[in-house]
């Protein structure tokens, strides 16, 4: 009678540890970039309150364009993931980890200041000159060095080598600067 009792118990355990085994855990996707798919431009002029908005999709190979007359523009920029959800907060917690860049314009077509904490997401924009079709590339840089990079950098071709860091979201606009 033991003998039925022990070799029950022995099943038992094994098929327990057989079951635990067997579990198979979900892969946990670990990545140090925030994965974006909409990025939305709000430009406000200081003066007369005029709103200009381009919603743009990171998926997207065809550039939206983006028209600004002259004048002195309050730039807030808003990015979602693939999800839908907003995600500029985590960019804003993480500034010392986060800055846009504007590739492409001039520092005689624009004047450009950060009104965050070097990262972009709210930045000031002095349209000075006109000009027509100006590719422009606007890139969120992550994990660059900070240190490296100076607010006069906004529009650097040479971001990444400069401070390093990986992309978060890339996007290209046709830039016209028109009266």
């Amino acid at each position: 009678m033991k003998k039925i009792i022990n070799s029950s118990k022995l099943v038992l355990i094994a098929a327990v540890l057989l079951f635990n085994s067997c579990k198979k855990d979900d892969p946990v996707h670990e990545h140090d970039n925030e994965e974006m798919k909409t990025m939305t431009l709000s430009f406000t002029e200081k003066t007369t309150n005029a709103k200009v908005e381009v919603i743009i999709d990171a998926t997207d190979t065809k550039p939206q364009s983006l028209n600004l007359k002259k004048g002195n523009y309050d730039l807030d920029i808003k990015l979602k993931d693939f999800d839908g959800h907003e995600v500029q907060q985590e960019i804003s917690d993480d500034a010392d980890e986060h800055q846009f860049f504007f590739v492409g314009p001039t520092k005689e077509q624009i004047t450009f200041t950060y009104l965050d904490q070097q990262v972009g997401l709210k930045s000031n924009w002095k349209v000075l000159d006109k000009a027509s079709a100006i590719p422009m590339k606007i890139v969120l840089m992550h994990g660059l060095n900070k240190t490296k990079v100076t607010a006069a950098d906004w529009n650097n071709s040479s971001y990444q080598s400069i401070g390093g860091g990986t992309p978060d979201i890339s996007v290209n606009v046709t830039l016209n600067l028109i009266d």
